[in-house]
């Protein structure tokens, strides 16, 4: 038995789950300055479980103490970080003495936080990356965000509801606003990328192909399309079509910090981080040498986080 740990000692398998319940309730919420003997909290999870699946299959009514069970489980889910820092190492010396089955995930609630904060990370450098290449399309006017027109205004506010559409899976309505959107500022370029890759998502790539041509036809150079375009591709999760429009970015022009820097993202995103440290160096590089001082510090300021991930990755195991 861990060391954490009293077993109980209530008389019939119902009280037993009960009792774990109520300690558990209350251990739960007066976390604050328990220490290591928050410990006991994953034990009476334990039991709970254990009992309640025993007693249900045996076609006991536990539907009041399985609503408590779940309530204890999302009020753990939530205070994981104040957990942790309560247990402190005792945590990790508890779950190797006790070897709990993978499917117990409050024993592994380290690898959740890890993997929440590399999530976090993960979007941070996302959105950075979004203004790095939107810096690096020189269409971009300065009185569009000083003082935009009332139709650029509502077009980039439909804009902004397209890509809140996409996020949730919407993509119809993420396309209608898009359409709406280009038909109030059909010079904005980002806006036809945008409906051309909601269509490739789609599977219509005559229309997306369309829109992809307009969109071309609205920057200045190949390379603005390609590492808009691109940029768009991470921000949809579609991995492979970004990295395709990067490796055409970098053909268009070797020595752009900017198509080495998306470069960066998209071996980010896909996990690869020693990919993304290398291409974040080399963006940096790349980006002294031509006197671009904002797109260098911002390089290496990735590259640091990029690092963060990597420790991450490093301290949570795989699932298998």
């Amino acid at each position: 038995m861990a060391r954490h740990y009293i077993p109980s000692t209530a008389r019939t398998p119902a009280d037993r789950v009960r009792e774990a319940l109520g300690k558990a309730e209350r251990l739960v919420s007066n976390m604050r300055g328990a220490g290591p003997q928050v410990l006991e909290l994953l034990h009476l999870l334990d039991q709970a479980a254990d009992t309640l699946a025993e007693l249900e299959a045996t076609g006991v009514d536990m539907r009041a103490e399985r609503v408590r069970f779940e309530t204890a489980q999302r009020q753990l889910g939530r205070r994981q970080v104040r957990f942790l820092a309560e247990a402190g190492t005792a945590f990790l010396e508890e779950r190797v003495a006790v070897q709990p089955d993978p499917t117990r995930w409050w024993w592994f609630l380290d690898q959740a936080v890890a993997r929440q904060r590399a999530h976090r990370l993960r979007r941070r450098l996302i959105g950075v990356a979004v203004a790095v290449i939107l810096v690096a399309a020189a269409w971009l006017a300065y009185d569009r965000f000083i003082a935009p027109p009332p139709q650029v205004r509502e077009a980039f506010q439909r804009s902004a509801r397209g890509e809140a559409m996409v996020e949730e899976g919407d993509l119809r309505a993420a396309l209608a606003e898009f359409e709406a959107a280009a038909a109030l500022d059909p010079e904005d370029p980002r806006l036809w990328i945008w409906r051309g890759v909601v269509h490739v998502k789609l599977d219509e790539l005559d229309d997306a192909q369309a829109a992809f041509e307009t969109a071309r036809s609205l920057y200045e150079t190949e390379l603005d399309f390609l590492l808009e375009r691109g940029m768009t591709y991470v921000r949809v999760g579609d991995l492979a079509a970004a990295s395709a429009d990067v490796e055409q970015a970098i053909g268009e022009d070797p020595d752009s910090g900017y198509a080495y820097y998306l470069r960066a993202t998209v071996a980010a995103e896909a996990g690869d981080y020693a990919a993304a440290v290398a291409d974040l160096e080399q963006a940096a590089e790349l980006a002294q040498a031509a006197g671009n001082t904002q797109l260098e510090a911002t390089a290496r300021a990735q590259r640091a986080m990029v690092i963060q991930l990597q420790l991450y990755q490093q301290s949570t195991p795989t699932p298998e």
